[in-house]
């Protein structure tokens, strides 16, 4: 055994938030980590190695807070060469733009955007993500391979979730009437190209490592044909994989439901598991959340891309006490930066204009388990990551509490949930690697990607040819006004009297 394989790393002095299943602190603790598992835990000083010359790299954590990586359950990198893009656009209008400005990139584009969106996830103290991942106007393994290398080389943790829709988008609405304007997408693709795509990345999953999976990515039921609903329940039984899938984002989704509700269909066509989750679920009534109790899946909450977008507020009290996992993630980069801190955050005081009684609210403590937790578990990793203990992955955060906005320092969770916005983040390892050291990213050149990606955004402007959005506007506008508007047994906005 080389020097390397025999080396340990400590993580000394600090407190220790260990998101267990008692939320244990520990003052003064310390971490051992070999071979990318934390082998032991406790108070600073109460644990020996066996092999006493063993190589030890310590870092010095007195004064500092370690917790476990963040989890971040759904994200897009192909928007982070989108950012800034998105203002007073409901999803139906955004989707539009989004269409029309994110098809054809090379691999090196794909490479790049998933690139940038690893440097604002690991200086903010993300170390796993899923990826909806987008690739139109044809998903190839090509494409999702340069994502999988752009998270190998950023020493992220990722699963990848490619999505898909076999339907124009203007049958995916409820335009009703003759559409404004053709649609942005003339024909959907062929399902069984994306199942051999799925097949192949299968296959080739093994050689990426541990650290990376692989869902089906099949975009919300409405944007599906018939038969790309049921290929996809029976891809599920045959190759034993979950589902990653947008459901019920807007009201304009909802009325696209078939009887019985989307969830229930979904079910009765072996689409979901207990590796499955459904991301947004705003406009849920109590039949679709008995039926996703049932199927065991996990929820995905991505609060502020719900209200940038003017989607609604989800029922997180009802899916919590309803014993739905919930986790929570940050959405596209082009509805605001992939800051798990932010977003959790947004989740937990949204919730409280939901539920009049306070002793319900959930506390610091509780969103950042419950991230944790269901977040561990929608990558298919629970116990493995999203906790502090040992045999788990060494997936770590070390933040330096010294900077203004943390002093004097009150309740540690407090601090963590109210005040911090990731800027303490000074280490972050995954796996036991550090990927993050003194605030900086180490196994890659930051700013070279960063400089590469802003070429790439000017030179996609300058290139950028007309399109029919303009026309397209004022029969979506209509639509979406008129949905929003009316009364129906589910309501999911804010009504001020």
């Amino acid at each position: 055994m080389s020097d390397a394989q025999r080396s340990y790393i400590r993580i000394s002095g600090g407190l220790i938030l260990t998101c267990d299943g008692e939320n244990r602190r520990i003052d003064r603790g310390e971490i051992w980590v070999r071979g990318g598992i934390i082998v032991a835990l406790g108070n600073d000083g109460t644990w020996t190695p066996p092999d006493a010359d063993a190589p030890i790299n310590t870092i010095d954590a007195v004064g500092r807070i370690v917790m476990p990586g963040l989890i971040n359950a759904h994200a897009h990198s192909y928007s982070a060469l989108l950012k800034g893009t998105v203002d007073t656009q409901p999803l139906d209008i955004y989707m539009l733009h989004v269409i029309a400005n994110s098809s054809n990139r090379s691999t090196r584009e794909v490479y790049v955007s998933t690139m940038i969106d690893c440097i604002t996830m690991l200086r903010s103290g993300v170390t796993s993500v899923i990826d909806h991942f987008s690739q139109r106007p044809e998903m190839t393994v090509e494409a999702m391979t340069s994502a999988l290398r752009g998270y190998d080389d950023s020493g992220m943790r990722a699963v990848i979730a490619p999505m898909f829709g076999d339907l124009p988008y203007v049958e995916t609405v409820p335009l009703g009437g003759p559409a404004a304007g053709s649609s942005p997408e003339s024909s959907g693709p062929d399902p069984a190209h994306y199942f051999a795509v799925l097949d192949e990345m299968l296959d080739l999953m093994p050689g990426f490592g541990d650290r990376f999976g692989l869902l089906m990515g099949v975009d919300g039921p409405q944007r599906c044909s018939p038969r790309l609903m049921e290929m996809t329940g029976d891809f599920a039984r045959r190759r034993g994989i979950g589902l990653h899938t947008h459901l019920l984002e807007t009201k304009t989704q909802a009325r696209m439901a078939p009887t019985g509700g989307f969830v229930r269909r979904m079910v009765d066509l072996g689409m979901l598991n207990d590796k499955s989750s459904l991301v947004h679920f705003v406009w849920c009534s109590d039949e679709d959340v008995a039926a996703a109790s049932d199927a065991g899946v996990t929820v995905v909450h991505a609060a502020t891309s719900n209200l940038h977008l003017g989607s609604g507020i989800p029922p997180l009290h009802k899916l919590i006490e309803a014993g739905i996992p919930v986790a929570f993630g940050t959405d596209g980069s082009n509805c605001g930066a992939p800051n798990m801190f932010e977003k959790l955050r947004m989740a937990a005081t949204l919730a409280r204009v939901t539920e009049p009684d306070f002793e319900r609210w959930f506390s610091a403590s509780e969103m950042f388990r419950m991230s944790m937790t269901a977040g561990a578990r929608a990558l298919d990793r629970e116990g493995e990551i999203g906790i502090l203990a040992v045999d788990a992955r060494a997936d770590i955060l070390v933040l330096d509490p010294g900077r203004h906005i943390h002093r004097p320092m009150g309740d540690v969770w407090n601090h963590m949930l109210y005040y911090e916005n990731g800027s303490s983040v000074e280490h972050v390892l995954v796996d036991g690697r550090r990927v993050v050291g003194d605030g900086r990213v180490l196994l890659f050149d930051e700013e070279a990607i960063l400089a590469e990606g802003e070429e790439l955004v000017a030179k996609a402007r300058e290139t950028a040819g007309q399109n029919d959005i303009a026309v397209q506007y004022p029969g979506y506008r209509d639509m979406v006004v008129e949905i929003m508007r009316g009364a129906d047994s589910v309501e999911r906005l804010a009504k001020i009297k």
